[in-house]
């Protein structure tokens, strides 16, 4: 049986569903909301609907700066330097956005 069917909603109200769908924004992963902007994390959703979380986190080991990210993106995709140092100021860390990289990978 699948850990949802035990959490404490009974039903979904399908209005506020529908206003977090559309303040949803792909490209930062969040909401965009009145207050300003919201992530929820795994933890928020382990604590909201009770399902366990198992296991350990995958994740880089060790510290990841914006030059090793920019020097990794320009190294492992062929990229410009200017693109992913852009990318970079723009997401304000060593990130990417999902759209950047679709279109990297799309040229």
């Amino acid at each position: 049986m699948s850990s949802l069917q035990h959490t404490s909603l009974s039903s979904v109200d399908t209005n506020l569903l529908f206003v977090f769908v559309e303040r949803w924004h792909a490209e930062t992963s969040s909401f965009h909301m009145s207050f300003g902007e919201m992530t929820i994390t795994l933890d928020d959703a382990s604590c909201l609907l009770h399902i366990p979380i198992r296991g350990s986190l995958v994740g880089p080991k060790y510290v990841v700066t914006d030059t090793n990210a920019i020097t990794l993106s320009v190294e492992l995709f062929g990229v410009l330097l200017r693109d992913p140092s852009k990318e970079a100021t723009a997401v304000r860390g060593p990130y990417y956005r999902l759209d950047w990289l679709k279109q990297i990978f799309e040229q």
